[in-house]
């Protein structure tokens, strides 16, 4: 295990703007530029990335009394744009155009929330595509801003309107805590205020949230007939990390009263509530692993009279999501890493379940509370992203978007594997490949994984690795421990002290990939983002001769200081507090930045970060490719690829995506030998 002497070499790359860190960061970006430019498979990578993402997207539509409102892109744009139209079958009418907003493609459209008459638009724009982003307000009817405007200082993130469009609910650091450079603390300290449209933003009242701490994450919604505000909080017990929610109601017509705490915090449990017709619906894990439905009169839960009552018992799958929509309710379930739907009615009788395409993933219900209508999106690996709008009256569900393939989608098979992990827990992973793949352990295999955060890695459409499955590439999915997939117990499997299970999970994937005849060490690689960074560079430092290539983007990778920067202290509750002396020893066991060794031979690595990402401080990225490179006795390279003006979910503008693209795939086709 690594000692507490010589724990940060790298330190400086903690302060991006200093001088020897951006040369440091142009010889960095030379040398993989010089390495990419000498495969030859990159600019035919490039061109047929470009021709995959030159096709037209379509948006979710929001409908507002009428009128209906979706983000699509054509496909010779950059990014996608803000429509408005009236009717099902209306005329779209352009709102936002991001492709406008900066010359470079660099200010996003990052949300856009329709009062409840679709009148007004509160909508977000980021200026590098990362967090940091404002709140303004537009006339829907003419198309024009209002004065309103809350900057992004404080990072501001909408709420909800009020029910006749007067002002809303936001949140935002406290203005009265100061912040400076060095705290990285401008996401926390998150407070509930509220604007009145036409006042100066600078005189909003907080509404909730004094007593918070600085870590807690305050939300609000408002009743449909504007009556009750709902407080919902997030935050992590000091002691030993573990998620609580709590929910608080206010009835606004009694200001006097204030708010009355519903949900109380419990260590290791979490929840949130939504209203609908006199009723408070608490969706939570409160003695439900895989999550319930409980349900308590609005008036009972304020003057606490009784108690919430069971409304959907805990079931097979883990719940993922509801819709309460005039008399019905709606239930996303995720059963054995798929999408079930689910209608019942508000006091939680089954009615029936609606049939999917195949097995794949299906939710993000969008629509109005006393509408007639609902959507929900469906995609699979071999089915694009699809929007299908259920008519409540008829009761069915018809397709009424889909977007291109782009390809033959008829080449994809796919199946889903069980397979043992190191203390023998059964684990799940999906492969996609070209139909009649064989096992000839020679096939290029590309293993990605997260394992984190009660986060589903669930069956989607991903165009990003058509080349390489086309070219005879095998692509692995592993639904690993720390995930949301089977609910509260495999995340918990996976997080503090029972992380380790979760780079098992990873290495036991890649052994079953190899002794079942599917690839070989020389042709496997392995990918993963953001918490999958720290997978995949914890499993090279841990088995430097498990792969031959690994792919880290947005990684965390110092485990001893995550929690210095930005919103990192949000992750305490799956990593565990560094200034705990035990957890912080169990974390220095496998920091992957701490764990590199001097004269180990170590795989190629392609680290890939992006200089704004305000999620994950590009720090990690940079100390950890400074010492793999410092130390690597192979002949295999290290690079890192860092994207300019982008935040955490990198390039926004599509032919910066392209080119981020073909230079990923181009390391793999590179590294694992894949022939064109």
């Amino acid at each position: 295990m690594n000692t507490e002497q010589n724990l940060d070499p790298h330190c400086r790359f903690e302060e991006n703007n200093k001088p020897e860190v951006q040369e440091w960061l142009k010889s960095q970006a030379a040398r993989a530029e010089d390495y990419f430019n000498q495969i030859p498979v990159r600019d035919e990578l490039r061109t047929q990335f470009r021709k995959l993402f030159s096709l037209d997207t379509v948006g979710m539509p929001a409908p507002r009394e009428g009128k209906y409102f979706s983000a699509k892109r054509r496909g010779d744009q950059e990014m996608a744009v803000l429509y408005v139209q009236e009717g099902i079958s209306g005329v779209s009418r352009v709102l936002i155009d991001p492709n406008t907003l900066s010359e470079d493609k660099t200010t996003t459209l990052t949300g856009w929330y329709p009062s409840r008459d679709g009148r007004l638009l509160a909508y977000s724009l980021s200026k590098a595509g990362n967090d940091k982003d404002d709140v303004r307000v537009m006339d829907v009817v003419s198309g024009r801003d209002l004065p309103d405007h809350i900057p992004d200082d404080f990072y501001p993130g909408f709420q909800a309107w009020a029910i006749d469009g007067s002002g809303f609910w936001y949140t935002q650091h406290d203005p009265t805590i100061p912040i400076s450079e060095s705290t990285f603390e401008a996401k926390l300290h998150q407070r509930v205020y509220y604007h009145v449209l036409g006042t100066d933003y600078r005189n909003d009242p907080l509404v909730f949230g004094e007593t918070l701490d600085k870590e807690d994450f305050p939300g609000a919604s408002v009743s449909r007939d504007g009556r009750y505000l709902l407080i919902g909080v997030a935050g992590h017990d000091k002691q030993n990390g573990r998620e609580w929610s709590e929910v608080y109601l206010r009835d606004l017509t009694t200001p006097q009263e204030g708010f009355v705490r519903i949900v109380e915090r419990r260590p290791g449990t979490k929840g949130y509530g939504m209203m609908h017709r006199g009723t408070l619906y608490i969706v939570t894990n409160e003695n439900a692993p895989r999550w319930h439905v409980m349900q308590i009169d609005i008036e009972d839960a304020l003057q606490k009279k009784g108690a919430p009552q069971v409304c959907i018992p805990e079931g097979k799958g883990t719940l993922e999501e509801i819709a309460l929509v005039a008399d019905k309710l709606f239930a996303v379930y995720f059963e054995d890493v798929h999408s079930v739907i689910r209608q019942y009615d508000l006091r939680g009788n089954f009615v029936r379940e609606f049939p999917l395409p195949t097995l794949g993933s299906a939710g993000g219900f969008s629509y109005e509370r006393e509408g007639d209508e609902l959507f929900y999106s469906f995609n699979s690996f071999a089915v694009p992203f699809s929007i299908y709008r259920i008519e409540l009256a008829m009761g069915d569900s018809s397709l009424f978007a889909r977007m291109e393939a782009g390809f033959d989608t008829d080449i994809l098979a796919t199946e889903q594997v069980w397979y043992s992990s190191k203390d023998g827990t059964r684990v799940p992973m999906f492969l996609i490949h070209k139909k009649g793949l064989e096992r000839n352990s020679n096939n290029p295999t590309v293993l990605y994984g997260y394992g984190g955060f009660d986060i589903s890695l669930t069956p989607s459409f991903m165009k990003s690795i058509v080349p390489f499955l086309e070219r005879g590439g095998l692509f692995v999915i592993a639904n690993l421990r720390g995930g949301g997939e089977f609910g509260k117990e495999w995340h918990e499997g996976g997080m503090q002290k029972n992380k380790q299970n979760v780079f098992d999970d990873f290495v036991a994937a890649v052994r079953w990939l190899i002794d079942t005849g599917y690839t070989c060490r020389e042709k496997l690689a392995i990918e993963g983002g953001s918490n999958g960074g720290l997978l995949t560079m914890t499993t090279i430092t841990q088995n430097p001769d498990l792969v031959a290539a690994a792919i880290a983007s947005v990684p965390v990778t110092d485990m001893l200081r995550y929690h210095l920067f930005f919103g990192g202290v949000h992750w305490v509750p799956d990593y565990g507090h560094p200034d705990d002396p035990d957890m912080r020893a169990y974390l220095l066991g496998y920091s992957p930045y701490h764990n590199v060794r001097n004269g180990e031979k170590y795989p190629a690595v392609l680290i890939m970060t992006s200089d704004s990402d305000d999620r994950v401080h590009p720090m990690h990225a940079y100390k950890m490719a400074a010492r793999l490179q410092e130390a690597n006795a192979s002949a295999k390279p290290i690079f890192l690829r860092v994207e300019l003006k982008a935040g955490h979910g990198g390039a926004s503008a599509i032919s910066k995506l392209v080119n981020e693209l073909a230079d990923m795939w181009s390391f793999v086709f590179d590294q694992l030998g894949v022939v064109k």
